[in-house]
């Protein structure tokens, strides 16, 4: 996966995006080793993780500020 120059990552780090790809990848290689059946609880599950990601009161920026005040504690 590549970007643009000069275009905005919404990964912090190059680490945290080669996290994410790798996740990614190892998903899709199951996904192929696998009959639809196995993972049609897994799609339910994702579905009601975005479905409740909509109504999060909070915005990304807000969270991780949240989230590293925590740290600092």
């Amino acid at each position: 996966m590549t970007t643009r120059r000069g275009s905005t990552s919404k990964y912090r780090s190059k680490r945290d995006m080669e996290e994410r790809l790798a996740f990614i990848r190892l998903y899709v290689k199951r996904l192929k080793e696998n009959p639809d059946e196995v993972f049609r609880q897994q799609v339910k599950l994702i579905n009601s993780f975005l479905q409740s990601a909509k109504g999060f009161p909070l915005t990304k920026e807000e969270y991780i500020r949240m989230k590293e005040a925590r740290k600092r504690r």
